[in-house]
């Protein structure tokens, strides 16, 4: 495997994770601002929910990437792991797929969605809602990623969670 689309992939990936954590942390930041205001001051200012909820959307689309990289997100795993490891790599791979045709609807209808609201204004921050919606395919687009990045570089979970360099891998 070529050495530099490793590294890229690397990089993309902890990219993703820092984002997420950044954003993590400007939501927690907003909130506690919420609550001191409104407790302190008896007044929050009126934009901190709403920047808290567009913070969040774009949170979750995000670090949804990482968790399916990850595999990380909910699955019944308690009735597969009961089967062969042949079946199991052959249903992941399929629901893989699953999720990336349901990833090309989101990415189709959520830029759709953008450029149709880039008009229309938040209420609190007044921001166009192109901003906010494009929060869809950019989290669509970071997840096809993730899953193409799976397959492409045979990542096992033990050398994504490890935190070392992805390697690829026979087993799994």
């Amino acid at each position: 495997m070529n050495p530099k689309l490793l590294k890229a992939d690397n990089i993309i990936f902890k990219t993703i994770r820092a984002v997420t954590a950044v954003l993590l942390l400007a939501m927690f930041i907003v909130i506690i601002m919420e609550v001191i205001f409104r407790y302190a001051f008896k007044s929050a200012p009126f934009w901190t929910e709403e920047l808290a909820r567009y913070i969040m959307f774009y949170m979750v689309l995000i670090g949804s990437s990482a968790a399916i990289r990850q595999k990380k997100h909910p699955a019944l795993e308690f009735v597969i792991q009961n089967f062969n490891r042949r079946f199991r790599k052959c249903w992941d791979l399929l629901i893989d797929i699953l999720i990336f045709f349901i990833l090309i609807v989101i990415l189709r209808q959520g830029y759709k969605m953008a450029v149709y609201e880039i008009i229309a204004r938040t209420p609190a921050l007044r921001i166009s809602f192109f901003w906010v919606y494009l929060a869809l395919p950019i989290g669509a687009v970071l997840m096809m990623v993730q899953i193409v990045a799976k397959y492409f570089f045979g990542l096992s979970n033990r050398d994504i969670s490890s935190n070392k360099t992805p390697v690829t891998t026979e087993e799994d």
